[in-house]
């Protein structure tokens, strides 16, 4: 018989918030601990608000594409509930003139909405157009080194703000079409997103915002081979018409995730080679395993904790719990990748560890419809940057008192702010 748990209105002493400190310091080892306690487990995101927590690897999968858990509560048939995103939004306390540009995430936005938005940037990042930046992120690789050398003359190279940062944010807006003299005002709204900091995001997303309609309008009067001309574009096609929100908030989203989670990815990796002195020199001698060991990488410390939270749009039996609809639903990337159901010895970095499903071997860009749409440009930066630096520095160490403590952020693994090398 399928047991029904009755949500209360207030979290019982005992059960697990979801912004603990110590959750926040330690998501993989604290979501694990939540995943061995069951299936599916009840957590609080605050005193008021419950959220099911699913962390194996096989329910996360298939929850992520399981049609009944949604991203927008308007997917939702005759729900009047509270929308939590505009509850984060008003959280910000953003300008009313900016609001409806943070509600309208593809992130969030399910079909047919998602397919149209979906289709009218997956152009931007085809197998193609990824490819042929190649040669550009081979150039970048290089120059940065080049110029953390001129400026490094004691031989101590600084890979956080020095090489990765910068890779990923000249990668990302030059895919989207920004130009150099506006990337300081995405990448500052991007920090102050990062620590939640509504005074600044007062100032920051306005600006941001302001920049991107600047820019759409641009191109729709001399379009570019970008992903903002295909959004310009896009108001007057038939099969992917865009408005203006879903355009504004596609580059929002493209830029913003496309140079943090890739530039957190490369750094998780170098610091996980630079600790394991084993895998390093493994990869410094086999540099073919690259494109593996990036996989391993995603899984082992990859950028997202968890997806995007979902909305049960119906009740849904899950391993004897009933979710009802309406609940609310995270699913957890971190615990799902060291699951010890689905890998052998999951908590050991392995970069020779292959899968044998012909899956990447994570899940660690999400899975389904909302499957990362930058993932081959972010695993292509990552396995160029690499390369380039271990083939000019195959003796790279960490430097002479290195601080690894990394800085805790809601909602990201916690990150390093530096990571100082010598070669």
């Amino acid at each position: 018989m399928t047991h029904i748990t009755e949500v209360p209105l207030t979290r019982p002493p005992g059960e697990q918030w979801l912004l603990d400190p110590d959750l926040l310091a330690d998501p993989v080892g604290g979501y694990g601990r939540i995943r061995e306690e069951g299936p599916v487990v009840r957590a609080w995101l605050t005193d008021t608000r419950p959220v099911w927590v699913i962390g194996r690897y096989d329910d996360v999968r298939e929850g992520l594409r399981d049609g009944r858990f949604v991203g927008s509560p308007a997917s939702i048939e005759g729900h009047t509930g509270e929308d939590p995103r505009r509850a984060l939004v008003d959280m910000l306390n953003l300008p009313e003139d900016v609001r409806r540009y943070f509600l309208v995430s593809a992130l969030d936005i399910d079909p047919p909405d998602h397919t149209r938005l979906r289709g009218a940037v997956n152009r931007a990042f085809s197998a193609r157009r990824t490819q042929a930046l190649r040669p550009r992120v081979h150039q970048l690789t290089g120059r940065l080194l080049d110029d953390l050398h001129r400026t490094s003359p004691d031989g101590v190279l600084e890979l956080v703000d020095g090489y990765a940062y910068p890779l990923a944010v000249t990668v990302v807006c030059e895919l989207a079409g920004v130009p150099e003299e506006d990337r300081a005002v995405f990448r500052r709204w991007g920090d102050d997103i990062l620590v939640m900091e509504a005074e600044r995001l007062r100032v920051s997303s306005p600006a941001v915002v302001a920049t991107v309609l600047r820019l759409l309008q641009e191109r729709r009067r001399a379009p570019a081979d970008d992903l903002i001309s295909t959004l310009a574009a896009a108001r007057d096609d038939e099969r992917h018409r865009l408005t203006e929100e879903e355009a504004v908030a596609m580059v929002l989203n493209v830029v913003m995730a496309g140079y943090d989670n890739t530039a957190q990815l490369l750094v998780n990796s170098l610091a996980a080679l630079l600790t394991h002195p084993d895998q390093l020199k493994l990869l410094v001698a086999e540099p073919e395993l690259m494109p593996g060991a990036v996989n391993e990488f995603v899984r082992w410390c990859g950028p997202d904790i968890m997806v995007r939270m979902r909305i049960a749009a119906e009740d849904v039996d899950l391993h004897g719990t009933r979710i009802r609809r309406g609940d609310c639903v995270q699913f957890v990337l971190v615990s799902a990748n060291r699951d010890p159901r689905r890998y052998t010895d999951p908590d050991r970095l392995d970069l020779t560890r292959r899968p044998t499903d012909g899956s990447e071997g994570h899940i660690g860009f999400g899975h389904g419809i909302h499957y990362c749409v930058g993932a081959a440009l972010s695993r292509l930066q990552c396995e160029i940057a690499l390369h380039t630096l271990l083939d000019r520095h195959p003796d790279l160490r960490l430097a002479d008192g290195a601080d690894l403590t990394r800085t805790v952020i809601p909602g990201t693994p916690p990150r390093l702010p530096r990571l100082p090398v010598q070669v």
